[in-house]
């Protein structure tokens, strides 16, 4: 039955789990919903072969010289290929950042994930100082929030995002 009264459509199930996310955190919520970001995620390849080829031809994605991949790289085991470490910028949707986090989280060698909301654009990295298969978020006013891989949920980026 078309538009019937309590028929579960993709959009009133989208709409849901976004209200779930809405009444788990209220306080940080503001009108205006985010989809995409702007981001700048420091990945190595397997992590950056995650993104669909239509996606990043709309992204800059270079190597990343810097000292913090080069430790990324000396933490990989020796059974692996020597990792080339990107950084990858550009607005993405919030559940293909998610899926890159839950990616780069398998990679327990890399430390967890650092996502920090006071730089522009939010910029997402692995960090060996951090525990593997945790997150740490340090918000716009740099109050620091930590959860678990399992916890990791488009929901829950929105509403932190939601915040700025």
């Amino acid at each position: 039955m078309p538009g019937g009264a309590g028929m579960l459509t993709r959009r009133t199930l989208q709409f849901a789990m976004v209200a779930l996310g809405a009444a788990a955190f209220p306080a940080r919520l503001q009108s205006e919903p985010v989809d995409k970001i702007e981001i700048r995620i420091r990945v190595d390849d397997a992590v950056r072969q995650s993104i669909p080829p239509i996606v990043q031809r709309n992204l800059v994605i270079e190597p990343d010289p810097s000292d913090e991949a080069k430790e990324l790289v000396r933490r990989s085991p020796p059974s692996r290929a020597v990792p080339i470490i990107f950084i990858v910028v550009g607005a993405m949707s919030i559940p293909l950042i998610v899926q890159m986090m839950r990616e780069a989280l398998r990679q327990v060698y890399y430390g967890g994930v650092l996502i920090d909301m006071r730089k522009q654009p939010v910029t997402v990295t692995s960090d060996p100082q951090i525990p593997a298969n945790m997150i740490f978020m340090i918000d716009p006013e740099g109050k620091t929030t930590r959860f678990t891989s399992d916890q990791l949920s488009p929901e829950l980026l929105i509403s932190f995002m939601n915040t700025k």
